[in-house]
């Protein structure tokens, strides 16, 4: 009896270590098959992107058209993934759908536009008001009394303008309600004449380029003003300046939070830190300079340097100073700008599209004449704007 029933024993431990042995094959077989098919799903994706990132596009095909009343005295710019359109006679937001959002209505003779975030500030050059709007319609108003010469809106809806009041300039800080914040009073003989102003997106940073003449030599200074906690303990509230001799600095702008840069007329600098920035980078610039244009991530020179039928010449840097890249280019372009890793040079009638590694991705010529080109989020899809419409193009 005991052989039998150890007869059984063995065959049910041979079984079970043939059912577990075929299991585990199985096992295998499935975990091999899954494998076989991501392995064919990533190959298939790094064709894809890799074909993606070699496209080049000769055409477009219109998605879609939103017809409007002609307004061809308008001018337009992106807004918060939005159009915005205005004139003298006042300003709209408009969805890419073409519906509007909002329509605030003025007299301006000549309207300063600055766009940050969900935040636009539109004053009358010379004149003393201004409104700040959001993507839900007007959000507060301010009366300067003085003379406005420049303005910038930050993504909070704070508001730095460069106001006149005879040999006196006033660097001047407001909320979106209209209070006024912060002041500087400035004259010529002691700290210059403010020529460019940028506040950071948080509102909390203002940078100011002034510039001063002394004994027939010219002086630019940097200042940044620090309206948080960290510039409460500073006097007027200066966490930084910087001299640079022999220079005229005509633009200051704000990246992002952290970084900024300036641009002079023989100097290129960029300055790190949110608090009190430093300066990070600087070279000279010897050919002039005809655009400078710039998104979170990168900043872009044009100059009158090209090479033989090509007269303009593009550098590209990043945030660290690098160039990423550089490039002669021909059109006679309107606008140069930046769309995610895209740079696209363009004016009424053509457009050139290059990529960060200098690759030509589009060149090719509107179907019509336009106004405005609007990028949207993707970098294959614009709005081409012109008096009458707007288009909705996929390049192809």
């Amino acid at each position: 009896m005991s052989k039998i029933n150890n007869y059984f024993k063995d065959k049910y431990d041979d079984d079970q270590v043939e059912f577990r042995a075929k299991l585990s094959r199985h096992r295998r077989l499935i975990l091999y098959r899954v494998l076989a098919v991501l392995i064919a799903v990533c190959v298939v994706g790094l064709i894809m992107y890799n074909n993606y990132k070699n496209m080049i596009y000769t055409d477009y095909t219109v998605l879609r058209t939103m017809e409007y009343e002609e307004a061809t005295t308008a001018s337009y710019l992106k807004f918060n993934n939005n159009i915005l359109r205005y004139s003298t006679d006042g300003i709209a937001a408009f969805s890419i759908d073409n519906k509007m959002l909002w329509n605030q209505t003025f007299e301006m003779q000549n309207p300063i536009v600055d766009v940050c975030k969900d935040y636009v500030a539109v004053g009358d050059y010379k004149k003393s008001k201004i409104y700040v709007l959001n993507s839900e319609g007007k959000q507060g108003e301010i009366d300067t009394t003085l003379p406005i010469q420049n303005l910038c809106v930050s993504g909070t809806g704070n508001v730095a303008v460069i106001l006149e009041e005879g040999d006196v300039t006033w660097v001047k800080l407001y909320n979106k309600e209209g209070q006024n914040i912060a002041n500087d009073r400035t004259t010529m003989d002691k700290s210059g004449y403010p020529v460019a102003i940028s506040i950071s997106n948080d509102g909390i940073m203002l940078c100011v380029s002034y510039l001063l003449v002394n004994g027939g030599s010219l002086t630019s200074s940097i200042a940044y003003y620090n309206f948080g906690n960290v510039g409460q303990n500073e006097i007027d509230n200066l966490v930084a300046g910087y001299n640079f001799d022999d220079t005229i600095v005509s633009y200051v702008n704000f990246m992002n939070d952290n970084t900024s840069f300036a641009v002079g007329d023989n100097r290129f600098e960029i300055f790190k830190g949110g608090q009190k920035p430093e300066n990070v980078f600087e070279t000279e610039i010897t050919d002039e300079i005809k655009s400078v244009f710039n998104s979170e991530n990168y900043i872009g020179l044009v100059y009158a340097g090209g090479k033989g039928d090509e007269p303009y010449h593009l550098d590209v840097y990043n945030t660290s100073g690098n160039i990423v890249f550089t490039r002669d280019f021909a059109l006679n372009y309107k606008d140069i700008i930046f769309n995610k890793d895209m740079v696209i040079i363009y004016n009424n009638d053509e457009c050139v599209i290059y990529n960060q590694k200098g690759i030509e991705k589009f060149s090719g010529r509107f179907k019509e004449s336009i106004v405005e080109l609007v990028p949207t989020d993707s970098v294959t899809r614009y709005l081409l704007v012109s008096g009458t419409k707007t288009e909705e193009i996929q390049l192809k």
